[in-house]
């Protein structure tokens, strides 16, 4: 059994259409998706911790996944979610977020919602623990434009996104990603074969 290896993921969201984006490539459809590196994490904290039991993780990782999370949105659909840094903010000069900083700008924790967490199934090939978030489109900003690693963004209903994801372990969080703060956050693990969904 392999140690499933920590990621955080993006669902961005319009709350008018009632639609979410993917990404779409040469293997269908892809989650907005990373794990954390040098770089995430830094910089001011201005949003609450999440609790351990909630995260997985310590909550001083926190801010950490919620960065991983933001940058693989602008890595994969090329939406970047940022702000004007403070002018006294110590900023990054690592990773993906530190090539940002170039233009004084900053992850918008603020903007993110957290959906809860998902573990992939013991025998898959390349284990995951999913923190998942969601954003709403009217974060994304237009400072800096670049096209992402996926070939096109598509915009789809939450049950189509479910039943075109080929994704077992984030199925659940599509349908809650338009729901906001109102609900709890999720746990998603596999016993037996069987996914097993469970409130945080």
């Amino acid at each position: 059994m392999s140690r499933p290896a920590d990621t955080a993921a993006l669902l961005l969201i319009d709350p008018h259409s009632g639609r979410l984006a993917l990404g779409r490539d040469d293997t269908g459809l892809v989650t907005p998706m990373a794990r954390p590196e040098r770089g995430d994490g830094a910089g001011p904290v201005t949003t609450p911790a999440l609790p351990r039991a909630a995260l997985g993780a310590p909550d001083t990782r926190t801010a950490a996944f919620q960065d991983a999370a933001l940058r693989a949105l602008f890595e994969c659909l090329g939406q970047l979610a940022a702000r004007p840094a403070p002018v006294d903010a110590k900023l990054t000069r690592e990773g993906g977020w530190g090539r940002i900083a170039r233009h004084q700008l900053i992850p918008d924790r603020a903007a993110l919602v957290y959906l809860g967490r998902a573990i992939d199934p013991v025998d898959a090939p390349h284990r995951r623990h999913v923190r998942v978030f969601t954003a709403p489109l009217s974060a994304v900003s237009n400072s800096i434009k670049r096209r992402g690693r996926c070939e096109r963004l598509v915009w789809l209903d939450p049950e189509i996104a479910e039943h075109s994801l080929d994704d077992p372990a984030l199925a659940p969080f599509l349908s809650r990603a338009l729901s906001g703060a109102e609900i709890p956050a999720l746990k998603v693990i596999f016993r037996a074969g069987h996914r097993v969904e469970q409130p945080l």
